[in-house]
């Protein structure tokens, strides 16, 4: 599985003012939320969201959310997540590649995220509570009341032969 995060930051007149493209990680309980699929249980992404924090990831890929604290000048001003709905996912195959991809789309309104962002991730909710599935770092984005942020996720999943990726 690979993925890759396209971010574009544009302002009121769709312009785009700043962008960033790199990998992500999948994190420990995304990597059980898809493998939880394989038993009927886990859960769809549904939501997308943002954080202040560049921190690498620790070898245990352990992180449980996005680094958004709720006092101090680092604080992001607005909701920090949004809803991504069904239709913003695409799914197809690439015979070429041999994977199958998820085309995500989401964006935080121009009320939303206000501040430096320097992670985001991939987010399923459920009643059961948040489960981060994937996370990435980048350069900071000042985010102004009057800019939509827009994340493109790419997310490949191989098939085929696999033992080429070892056991």
């Amino acid at each position: 599985m690979r993925a890759l995060l396209r971010l574009e930051l544009t302002d009121r007149s769709g312009r785009i003012i700043a962008a960033r493209q790199t990998h992500n990680a999948v994190m420990r309980e995304g990597a059980r939320l898809v493998a939880s699929l394989f038993a009927g249980a886990g859960g769809a992404i549904t939501h997308m969201g943002v954080g202040i924090s560049d921190e690498p990831e620790s070898d245990t890929y352990n992180t449980l959310a996005l680094t958004n604290p709720t006092t101090g000048d680092d604080m992001l001003q607005g909701e920090t997540d949004a809803p991504i709905p069904s239709e913003a996912m695409l799914i197809s195959i690439d015979e070429v590649r041999r994977v199958a991809v998820v085309r995500v789309r989401g964006t935080l309104p121009p009320d939303a995220a206000i501040g430096r962002i320097r992670e985001a991730g991939l987010i399923s909710r459920s009643e059961e509570g948040d489960v981060l599935y994937n996370r990435v770092t980048f350069a900071p984005v000042d985010k102004g009341g009057d800019h939509e942020l827009t994340l493109f996720w790419e997310v490949a999943f191989p098939y085929g032969d696999l033992n080429w990726m070892g056991g």
